[in-house]
């Protein structure tokens, strides 16, 4: 008689370590986006590990990740830093935005029962909200959940899959024109006008307040911060 097979315990699996790195990958991240790890600097292995209370190799799991994401980059001689903020960045972002939201708000505008455009009015109405309090963290958030629901929104795999990897780079390029405007009222303004042509569903509109929202802010910040270079000269 042959022994019957017991059955598959049901319930919650072992955890992973990845879910240990995950959590480093997650914290590194923040620190990179609200500054606390500034552009170009060092990540000094040793000390970041001992402070986060992980061990080295999860760390560099942790490392590799946000390589691979953008947010750090490998540098001859130097080890790993955070990712430089430059002009290029920030054009070579814009370019890649502009043409992918462009199919991404297309295909919200292309809505065959109205749930995709619902989506986008409650993240812009949060959007709005976020302005009206004040709370320039909260406006931060709510800026990208916006991005993120006109991308997730479209309900395009491929579009779905690459938002992580755009999300932190486009963070990054939004952190720094906040940074450098401070000016919440013309952001909010430049929005109404790109979620306007969306939710109105004309296509050509949509690709127009796409380029005036992502490739001419990012011309603007380019120059600011091209002029603030050239105003500060050599150093002494």
């Amino acid at each position: 008689m042959s022994e019957q097979a017991r059955p598959v315990a049901s319930g919650p699996r072992p955890v992973a370590n990845q879910t240990r790195r995950d959590a480093v990958v997650g914290e590194l991240r923040r620190a990179i986006l609200a500054g606390e790890l500034e552009p170009g600097q060092r990540l000094r292995e040793v000390r970041i590990a001992q402070q986060m209370g992980v061990s080295r190799p999860t760390l560099r799991e942790a490392i590799y990740q946000l390589i691979h994401e953008g947010l750090l980059e490998q540098q001859p001689y130097r080890g790993v830093a955070v990712t430089t903020v430059d002009e290029k960045f920030l054009t070579d972002v814009a370019e890649v935005r502009v043409a992918l939201e462009k199919v991404a708000a297309r295909a919200v505008a292309d809505d065959p029962d109205g749930s995709r455009k619902a989506r986008v009015r409650r993240a812009w109405k949060a959007y709005r909200a976020a302005h009206a309090a004040g709370d320039a963290e909260r406006l931060h958030e709510a800026h990208i959940e916006l991005h993120r629901t006109v991308w997730t929104a479209s309900e395009n795999i491929l579009l779905i899959r690459m938002w992580p990897t755009v999300e932190a780079h486009t963070n990054l390029a939004i952190s720094v024109d906040e940074s450098e405007r401070a000016d919440p009222d013309r952001a909010l303004h430049v929005h109404e006008s790109l979620i306007r042509a969306i939710l109105e569903g004309d296509g050509e509109t949509i690709d127009a307040e796409v380029e005036a929202h992502t490739r001419r802010s990012a011309d603007e910040l380019v120059e600011m911060l091209a002029t603030r270079r050239r105003g500060a000269g050599p150093s002494a």
